[in-house]
């Protein structure tokens, strides 16, 4: 007779733990790039499955990774996890990695091989110089300053500024100083410029030269992170990422209102007010501001070359889009939902002909219009002792859950329509956009 166990495979635990061991190194490296809770956990259980361990159990809580299997046969638990303490958007690597992930689930390789290919990717040179990442930071800024109405010489200040604030910023980045410092010496630079400008040009708004020199360091991107992981589900790692989004836009907050009263000192009163108007009246002006943005953004965050045409492209029809909802009085929530449900559809398509993650396209198209600003203007307004801050912290708030919720519908949709959504929902409660899917009803082995 035999044995109940005789038609269960049995599992060599060294080569369980091989396979455990690359697939954490992996959603390690995905997942410190810039991709979701959601996306790591699912590339984990992926790659696990592809190499035969079915049954694993992975979780994300804000910076642990965690991945376990336990032994059909004996019940032995054997168990990965990983602390990762500092993500830094590298959509590089995201990209590379993810196309390894790829293969690995439609054609598994030899697990030596897969972490030698993992290794290059890490240790491999980035395809951005670091002085031209810090030349893309610029272009932010100055993109900002004509974003919000700056002149010649506040763009070309904002330039010089963004350039010093990253060089400052990622040199305390490196000797390991807490991000809240480093924010508060990033936000510090912003008045002193502004009273260098006002020193060139007395008509130059303070307060724009204020927002665009320290545009690059407000928390928009990752107040869109901490919805986007909210939305699908990872209530910790999303509370946690927003509460990391406020500590850094009140080092900022910290930053500006210290040097503000330092230069109060020699006589430079500088009133910062952030309110800020776009129309369609000045049209081609912002869009092509929005353009210059993204290109900056798509430089510091490496997205890969191929790409840099669709995110610019669609950079600009996120702006078009948000201004033609703000013409037609939508509303900033409302107009922010509409562009993003916008560029998301189209950013699902385009990912599939320049191979790159959907997220690495939604992210860069949406910078322009994450709501760092409205969330700097709300703090600021706290710390001066008005009531009204509270009202935009609740539209930042708004904006950035319309912004990530309507490029996470428009994926939804798209991976509904095509057939793999059908799938994945009864395993994930959203759609993936940091991972390769492929779209059509046909059967696949991609996630």
């Amino acid at each position: 007779m035999a044995e109940p166990t005789s038609s269960i495979p049995v599992i060599d635990p060294a080569y369980t733990r091989s396979v455990l061991d690359l697939t954490m190194r992996m959603a390690e490296v995905i997942f410190a790039a810039g991709a979701g809770a959601e996306d790591a956990t699912a590339a984990m259980l992926a790659v696990t499955r592809a190499y035969g361990l079915k049954g694993t159990e992975a979780d994300i809580t804000h910076t642990l990774l965690a991945l376990t299997w336990e032994d059909p046969v004996t019940h032995e638990v054997i168990s990965r996890s990983r602390n990762v303490k500092y993500r830094t958007l590298d959509y590089s690597k995201l990209t590379a990695t993810s196309e390894l992930i790829a293969d690995l689930i439609e054609e598994p390789i030899d697990v030596a091989d897969a972490r030698k290919r993992l290794a290059v990717i890490v240790s491999s040179k980035p395809p951005v110089p670091p002085l031209v990442r810090r030349i893309g930071w610029s272009l932010v800024g100055a993109g900002a300053a004509v974003l919000i109405g700056g002149g010649p010489v506040v763009v070309v200040a904002a330039f010089i500024a963004t350039f010093f604030v990253d060089l400052v910023t990622s040199a305390l980045a490196n000797r390991k100083v807490p991000v809240f410092y480093q924010t508060v010496v990033g936000g510090a630079i912003g008045p002193i410029v502004a009273a260098l400008v006002q020193l060139v040009d007395p008509t130059a708004s303070p307060s724009i030269v204020v927002i665009a020199t320290i545009i690059m360091l407000l928390a928009g991107v990752t107040t869109f992170g901490a919805v986007h992981d909210t939305l699908s589900g990872f209530y910790v790692t999303g509370t946690a990422r927003m509460m990391e989004a406020v500590l850094i836009t009140a080092g900022l907050v910290t930053g500006v209102a210290g040097s503000g009263l330092l230069l109060g000192r020699f006589g430079l009163r500088l009133k910062v007010d952030v309110s800020a108007l776009l129309t369609l009246a000045d049209l081609p002006m912002l869009l092509a501001a929005s353009v210059v943005i993204v290109t900056g953004f798509a430089l510091a965050v490496q997205v890969p070359w191929r790409a840099f045409w669709v995110v610019c492209l669609l950079g600009a029809l996120a702006e078009f889009l948000y201004l033609a909802g703000i013409g037609a009085e939508f509303g900033l929530v409302w107009a922010s939902a509409l562009s993003a449900i916008g560029v998301g559809l189209l950013a699902a398509v385009a990912a599939r002909i320049v191979r790159t993650p959907p997220l690495v396209i939604v992210v860069s198209a949406l910078v322009p219009l994450v709501p760092g600003l409205i969330l700097f203007r709300g703090l600021l307004q706290l710390s001066e002792g008005n009531i009204a801050g509270l009202l935009s912290l609740l539209t930042a708030g708004a904006v950035a859950g319309a912004l990530a919720a309507g490029a996470i519908l428009a994926q939804y949709l798209v991976q509904y329509v095509w057939g793999p959504a059908r799938r994945l929902q009864r395993r994930f409660i959203g759609p993936l956009m940091a991972l390769p899917v492929r779209l059509g009803r046909g059967p696949s082995k991609r996630i």
